[in-house]
């Protein structure tokens, strides 16, 4: 007999075993009514595990957080944690989450739910709010109140063994006081795409506008400048002009001689005699010469 005979012959026996252990796997409400088949264990294999709406056949799938604890990827949920349920109806499995208060606790002395969404007030600081509750739970004093002192260790996405580990970047849950909290597995929001949509590359646009500024600064000043080139060259133009136009050496006197002579005593026939004389140069002006002679 061949010494696998014993192996196979164990594994016949063990697989149907185990395949009916995996398919009833089944998940339930905080409150113990079923989930329906959107809903999924996070961990499969294990005895017990957190339910979250990882089947859904539209829209975008939750993600399985490590506590068990899920979040939603789609529309106006994005990035919010829920504490839907586990596959132990009672809620008393250690493997279920145990963030909000649950059957096991008899939901702490409030009327049972099935599902909490938990909502971030401050850093550390968290409260359970009632699904289809659309009122902020922060500073509720009747609101189921979570403290941790780490945010990581309260929420934290799953490892990369996880399948859908990848779906999303770490997103923290915000306080939304107007949020609903509609459950995930009938949202009506459209699905979103894979993969985050980049943001638009805005440097070919700056980058051009930048360009056409210098541009327009390095017309105007060559347009000044061959201005100025202008000016200057027409003020010369002037200033050569003007300089040759008076420039030049005018043959220009005016000149006054008085001659006076007195001949005699100094009697009254004395006679004057102005003797005006203009001779010119041939150009504008000449010479004037006034002699007064006395005789």
């Amino acid at each position: 007999m061949s010494p696998l005979f014993p192996t196979l012959l164990t594994l016949s026996f063990l697989l149907p075993n185990l395949a009916f252990a995996a398919s009833d796997q089944k998940c339930y409400g905080l409150n113990g009514t079923p989930l329906d088949s959107s809903y999924a264990p996070c961990k499969p294999t294990s005895k017990h595990s957190g339910c979250c709406a990882t089947n859904k056949t539209s829209g975008s799938p939750d993600i399985c957080l490590d506590n068990g604890l899920c979040m939603a990827t789609e529309g106006i949920y994005l990035g919010t944690i829920w504490q839907n349920g586990c596959t132990d109806a009672t809620g008393s499995s250690n493997l279920c989450p145990k963030a909000c208060p649950d059957t096991r606790t008899n939901f702490a002395s409030l009327h049972p739910v099935s599902a909490w969404n938990i909502q971030t007030c401050s850093y550390g600081t968290y409260c359970c709010r009632e699904l289809n509750d659309q009122r902020s739970c922060c500073g509720n004093a009747t609101a189921p109140a979570i403290t941790t002192s780490s945010l990581a260790a309260f929420i934290s996405l799953p490892t990369p063994s996880t399948p859908s580990s990848s779906s999303l970047p770490s997103i923290s849950p915000t306080p939304s006081p107007s949020s609903t909290s509609t459950p995930l597995s009938a949202s009506p929001s459209p699905s979103p795409q894979p993969h985050q949509q980049c943001k638009p590359d805005h440097s070919a646009a700056v980058g051009g506008a930048l360009g056409g500024i210098l541009g327009s600064i390095i017309l105007g000043l060559v347009g000044l400048i061959l201005w100025m080139y202008k000016k200057e060259k027409r003020q010369r133009k002037l200033k050569e002009h003007y300089e040759e136009q008076f420039g030049q050496n005018f043959a220009y006197r005016r000149t006054i001689v008085v001659e006076s002579d007195i001949v005699g005593d100094g009697d009254a026939d004395a006679g004057t005699r102005e003797e005006l004389e203009s001779r010119g140069s041939g150009k504008s002006g000449g010479l004037l010469e006034v002699r007064q002679i006395g005789k």
